[in-house]
């Protein structure tokens, strides 16, 4: 989501502007729920969404410690802490030029990763008996 956008540039509160460029130094400028000025092909603007995003985490058929093959579905919810700058740095970095759906592609890939990684390591007594904790 780089863009070229010209002059007066206005986010909402649920966004962040990355500036980048001349101006800027080493590391990006952010502007959260505000405006910045921007000189085309000077400095680059990139948008983060600040929402919360939900995932529904499916691990089909997993091996429990216990050898017992479950199916785990789950659901998380994401967001970018918009009050840490270094948050906000590294969402810049891994999240990039991608779009809303992009970045919750990569989260539930994240998430279902470690969800099959914590099924794999409880029984399946553990994980019936300790729902909440699962």
């Amino acid at each position: 989501m780089w863009g070229f956008d010209i002059g007066f540039v206005v986010c909402g509160p649920n966004e962040a502007l990355v500036i980048s460029g001349i101006g800027h130094g080493n590391s990006p400028s952010f502007v959260i729920g505000g405006s910045v000025f921007v000189v085309p092909f000077i400095q680059k603007i990139q948008r983060i969404p600040l929402n919360i995003m939900t995932l529904e985490v499916k691990t089909p058929r997993v091996h429990t410690a216990n050898a017992i093959p479950v199916s785990v579905v789950g659901t998380a919810q994401v967001k970018i802490n918009g009050l840490s700058r270094e948050m906000l740095t590294m969402a810049a970095e891994i999240f990039g030029e991608k779009d809303e759906s992009e970045i919750l592609q990569v989260c539930l890939s994240t998430m279902e990763g470690h969800q099959r990684a914590i099924t794999g390591n409880m029984t399946a007594e553990e994980i019936y008996r300790d729902r909440e904790t699962f």
